[in-house]
């Protein structure tokens, strides 16, 4: 398959993901996923959900951040595209179980650089990561590659 091909159906499964996750974890209700809890005379008490949503979160950031970096990628040699596709491959899926290891809510905190160890900051932290090594991965192979 040609890498812009493959840039391409990236996109469009990398932008489906996100926009899943934030309706399912946004209107889980309308989904049939959770169902107000009443008391006995009708006011509300809560929501009662099947299962915990609070995982979805961490991957609406993640892919968001993938797809704004696959859209430069399409435009930029293939030979870009392909180092930071192998970065990409090792760095999300090691990612997404420190994620789904992680408490929901802060503990002690797992790092020692300031971030709270619960499932948010880490969210942010290790999405701002990707964003930053994958901007300088792109800079670097774009300069190398230039007169090639």
């Amino acid at each position: 398959m040609n890498y812009k091909k493959n840039i391409a159906f990236s996109l469009v499964i990398v932008g489906i993901i996100p926009i899943l996750s934030f309706l399912v974890s946004e209107y889980p209700t309308n989904i049939g996923l959770c169902k107000y809890a009443y008391n006995s005379i009708g006011q509300l008490q809560g929501r009662t959900c099947i299962v915990d949503l609070s995982f979805l979160q961490p991957l609406f950031f993640l892919f968001l951040v993938t797809f704004i970096f696959l859209i430069p990628l399409y435009f930029l040699k293939e030979g870009v595209y392909l180092s930071w596709r192998k970065f990409a491959l090792w760095y999300l899926p090691i990612v997404a179980l420190i994620l789904l290891f992680s408490p929901a809510s802060e503990g002690n905190g797992l790092m020692s650089i300031g971030v709270g160890g619960d499932r948010e900051s880490l969210t942010f932290f290790f999405s701002g990561l990707f964003a930053l090594i994958s901007l300088i991965l792109i800079i670097y192979k774009s300069v190398k590659l230039r007169g090639k």
